[in-house]
This record gives structure tokens, sequence and C-alpha cells, in this order.
């Protein structure tokens, strides 16, 4: 069972979430041809779409992802965090089940309702890969082992499986070591690490890449792995918040580890660094406003016009121009058709 949590309202983002919006600009009038090609960005809220389409001339490709990105890590940390403060309030054992469902199942299903954004320790992972940390014990001594040895590398199956080796030689120091594991292992997106204060090498990789480690092999010389046939690798994940989470709404007071105002308290923390994210992002999105007077935009429709007129067969051409002109500064793009 839950225990309670801290005092506050529930079912609702915190104050502090709030991002200031400023006031939303007035309606244009039709003939208003500049507020309507250059809406001011001041104005602007936090777009509430996973993908922006109203107006993508204002956005290149990479600021579009961005908010896309930071979008949906802060719904599904909301839609979390909510959720785990209802089973705080008082309701029937009925009631109270349904909720414990739908919270594991925002847990289960982390990555797809968050689109890759929250990684396993509930993080936001808006501008890099969710990634898995894990260990391997067996890989261990190679980090230690006083003899010469290749070590091969396999993963997958059959004829999809790929391979990658290195040399282990014995004058090689640590760090020599892991250089070599990352430079062979890299070719798998798998990247290595010696945590001095555990004294264990730590493994990271993508985490839409880690159920492909099932498959992990190796073979040696010899020495540390067997030369004969390939030794099949069993990675470890490290521990994370998502387990704890988990044991958490197991109802098995054994297991518990984490407390559920801990796990709010952790979620809150996650939310206030997409606030830092969201505020960057809507400055960007002020300094992406050009203003264009009456006169521009009128030039600027009369050339787009006479381009459309002579295109005669070359649409396609042209076509493939105007899309690539969406990733483009709204500025460079009119200075492009003018000549200005």
């Amino acid at each position: 069972m839950l225990s309670p949590l801290s005092s506050g309202s529930f079912n609702r983002p915190l104050g502090s979430e709030v991002a200031t919006r400023a006031q939303p600009s007035p309606v244009a009038t039709p003939s208003d041809v500049s507020a309507r090609l250059s809406p001011s960005h001041r104005a602007l809220r936090f777009p509430d779409e996973l993908l922006i389409s109203r107006d993508p001339q204002r956005f290149n490709t990479q600021l579009n992802q961005q908010i896309t990105a930071v979008q949906r890590a802060t719904d599904y940390l909301v839609e979390t965090e909510l959720s785990l403060r209802a089973l705080a309030q008082p309701m029937n054992r009925e009631k109270r089940q349904r909720q414990l469902r739908r919270m594991r199942q925002l847990v289960e299903q982390r990555v797809q309702q968050s689109g890759g954004t929250v990684d396993r320790n509930f993080q936001p992972c808006v501008d890099r890969p969710a990634q898995v940390i894990f260990s391997c014990e067996a890989l261990q001594a190679l980090l230690f082992t006083e003899q010469r040895e290749i070590i091969t590398f396999g993963l997958g199956e059959g004829t999809f499986r790929r391979w990658c080796s290195l040399l282990i030689s014995t004058e090689m120091s640590l760090t020599q070591r892991i250089f070599a594991l990352n430079r062979a292992l890299g070719q798998f997106a798998i990247w290595c690490d010696y945590d001095l204060a555990q004294q264990r090498l730590l493994l990271t990789i993508p985490e839409h890449r880690w159920p492909e480690l099932v498959n992990w092999s190796v073979r040696g010389s010899g020495g540390c792995f067997a030369a004969d046939g390939l030794t099949l690798l069993r990675p470890i994940p490290v521990g994370c918040f998502e387990q704890q989470l988990q044991q958490l709404l197991s109802n098995e007071p054994t297991k518990v580890v984490l407390t559920a105002e801990q796990a709010v308290r952790h979620l809150m923390q996650e939310r206030q660094k997409l606030l830092q994210q969201r505020q960057q992002v809507d400055h960007q999105l002020v300094q992406h406003s050009v203003t264009l007077d009456g006169q521009q935009a009128l030039r600027l429709a009369q050339h787009t016009r006479q381009q459309l007129a002579v295109c005669r067969g070359e649409f396609r051409g042209l076509n493939q121009a105007l899309q690539c002109q969406g990733n483009l500064p709204l500025l460079a793009v009119y200075q492009l058709i003018i000549g200005n």
C-alpha cells in the first residue's frame, strides 16, 4: 500500500511548473497581410501539437523536433506524477485497483507513451537517445588478464550477425584496454566506462537496441574466453528508478526501496528540468521572429506567382525548392526570392 503523500493540491501541475505566457496577439484583419504571414512569437503559446504543421515556415526541422520532444516528455511526466498523487487520495478498493493498473500501464509503456523522450530513470532525453546502463561480469576479466588474446564479438543471429574484434596485449594499461573495447564495441553502439568507485566495468547502449543483446556472444583465444566456440554474454541492467517504481506499485512491502514521496519528488525535479528547456525553446522561437510590412509581403507574393507562372513542366523542381525553404529562416527565404 502506498504511504501518504506530502500535502498539496492533487490532480494538477504545481504552480512553479506553469510557464509564464504572454497574452495572445490581437486577431488580424483580412487586410493585414503582414500579421497573417508573420505572427508575433512573443505571443506564441508553447505548442500542444505533437508536430508543428500550422505554420511550418517559422521553424526548421531541428527546432520542430525539439519542440515535439519537450512536449511529449512533459505530457508523460505530468500524467505519471498526477496518477501517482491520485493514489494517495481516499478511495474504495475497486477504484484503487483501477488506479494501480493505470499507473502500472504508464510505467510499462513508458517508451511508447513518451515517444522515447524519457529514459529508465524518468529523466528527459529530448536531445539524445534514451540509454540503458548495464554490466557484464564476463568482460571484467579482459581488463586485468596477463596474457595476449584476440577477442571477437558477435551480435545477432545467422546471416544477420555482425562481428568486431580487438587485441588485448599484456603491456596495455587499463585506459588502453577500455579504449580498445570502445573502438570495437562502438560498432554495436555500445560505450564502455570503468567505475572507479565500484571497481567495475559499466556499459551503455541506446534503449531501442537493448533487446539485441539477447544474442550477444564472444570468442577468445582460450584465456578469458574459449577459442573453439562462442560464449553467450549475459548483460545485466543497472538498477533504475523505473524498477523501484514497479516495486512500489507491486504492494509487496519487502521489496519496496522507494517511498511514494520520493517518487513524486523525483518526478517534480525532472519536470523542473523540462521547464528550463521549454523556456530555452520559447527564446529560440522569439529569435525566429521576422517582421514584414504590407509592401514587402505583396512583393513576395508577386514573385512567387511569377515563379509558378513560368515553371511549366518544372513544377516538381520548384516544389522541392519550396519544401527546402521550409527549413530555412523566413528572412533568408525572403532575401533569396527578392534578391535584396
